[in-house]
């Protein structure tokens, strides 16, 4: 009898975790399909990537945040 409720618990929890999975995959489905568009510039996207990947690297090697 206890490996029947052990049994019945376990799919339960299995259903239970499966419609939490596709309920997060169509939210995400959703929110990729309402992106709007970017309205800045090439030239500003492209410096503040480069700004971004300096700080990175001058925060992981020591030369920013050092203390």
């Amino acid at each position: 009898m206890a490996r029947l409720f052990l049994l019945i618990a376990l799919s339960v929890i299995v259903v239970i975790a499966m419609i939490t999975v596709f309920g997060t995959m169509q939210a995400v489905v959703k929110l990729a399909q309402e992106k709007e568009d970017d309205h800045m510039p090439d030239t500003f996207k492209r410096i503040a990537y480069i700004v971004l990947v300096i700080l990175m690297f001058g925060v992981t090697s020591g030369w920013l945040g050092a203390s």
